[in-house]
Order: C-alpha cells, then structure tokens, then sequence
C-alpha cells in the first residue's frame, strides 16, 4: 500500500467490519498517529475495544462514538452504522445502570393505539420517563423538533389518559407519581428543551440520568402527574 489514509477512515472501517487490521494503522497519516494510539489505548482501558497481535475488534460502538467525541472527532459518518435496534438497547442499559427498570417497545392497542418507544420507572423516587429514541444524524431545525416534542406530548397524554389499561400490562407503573417526557437523539448538540421536552444527545444522557432533577428546573420541563398513582 502507499499513500496515507486518514483517521476518518480508518474508524469508518472499524465501525464497518467490526474490526481492523494492525497493520493498517502504520500507513495513518503523521499527525494522526498519537490520535489513533490514544483512542485504542484509552478504548481497551474502557472495554469499548479489544487488542490482540494482529487486529483490533470493537466491542462497544456507541461507548467509542461518545469517547470520540469526548476527544473532539467528528462522528457523524460513523454513526451511519449504528442500527436503531443498537441504539435502544445502548439507551436501555444506561437506563439499568442508573437504577431504572424500563420496557422497550411498549404497544398499547385497546381502546386507543399508540406506542411508545421506552418507558422507565423509578419506584424509589416515584418517577416515570418516557422516551422516544431518534437514531437521526442530520441537524434538526425548529420546526421539526417542534413537531417531534409535540407528537411525543399527545403519546403521553394518551399514557396518562388510558393509565388503567396500561397498567394492567405495567403494574409498577401505579408506583409512580410524576411522568417525565424525554427525546433521546444520537446527533451530539446541547441538551434543550422544545415545548417542555429535553432533547437529549447521547453524548449527554449520564449527566442527564446523574442530575435530572436539576435539568427539571433549569430547562421547566413538563412533569406530568400520574392519576393512576397509589
């Protein structure tokens, strides 16, 4: 081989195959060489990608998208492989980690359809969060972040206003006294609210998790009360 490749395509091969030969990594250009050895050295240390004599394997590709961002790299081509099944599951765990128990994919089809996409439940705090995952990675305008949030308030509503039936399929769900709308996007940005909704990118979902009761306040988001509460 001669000629230099580039980072961006060495990480897109990656996230591509799921693994890469060692032996690409001596033809990175110059200046990307310490890059390159910081971002395996730092993955394995995290368990996001495993090393061996001769490849490198990615074990993790949603922990090394937030990693590559912690470090300033676009990730925006990568993200192109990240499947929506992936990116629920990812959402799932941290979930778990945080200490809620969640249901993916509710569907709810008597008296009136809708679904859901995650509900999450804290029995301890007595809080639900509702969540639609958007696997988009183009820049969203006003508009269609607007229609998403508003969409996402009318599956609540819904939630709230058929809470007997639903919970005959989620009985915790009586244990909760407040229902939290939530957007969870793949695209890094800001965490903001639109009509009440935090949009949250995955770069910042543990600090969302961390300290939700502070972005309560601090974006007024919309907390809903749960009529079904005992």
């Amino acid at each position: 081989m001669t000629g230099y490749i580039v980072l961006q395509d060495i990480l897109e091969h990656l996230f591509k195959f799921g693994n890469i030969e060692k032996s690409l990594l001596k033809h990175i250009r110059v200046g990307e060489r310490t890059t390159i050895k910081n971002i395996i050295e730092n993955g394995v240390k995290r368990n996001v990608l495993k090393e061996n004599d001769s490849k490198i394997y990615l074990l993790n590709p949603l922990e090394l998208i937030i990693m590559l961002e912690e470090l300033g790299i676009d990730t925006l081509r990568l993200c192109d492989y990240i499947s929506w099944s992936e990116f629920e599951d990812f959402i799932a765990k941290k979930l778990y980690e945080f200490g809620w128990e969640y249901i993916l994919g509710y569907i709810h089809t008597r008296v009136s359809r809708f679904q859901i996409d995650v509900i999450a439940l804290d029995s301890i705090l007595r809080r639900a969060l509702v969540i639609e995952c958007k696997h988009w990675r183009k820049h969203m305008g006003v508009g269609s972040l607007r229609r998403i949030a508003l969409n996402h308030l009318l599956r609540i509503d819904k939630l709230i206003k058929y809470c007997e039936w639903v919970a005959t399929d989620i009985p915790k769900l009586r244990n909760v006294e407040t229902v939290i709308p939530a957007v969870i996007v793949l695209r890094r940005g800001d965490v903001k609210a639109v009509e009440g909704v935090p949009i949250v990118p995955l770069y910042h979902l543990n600090d969302f998790l961390s300290n939700i009761s502070s972005y309560l306040d601090v974006l007024n988001i919309k907390v809903f009360k749960n009529r079904c509460y005992i």
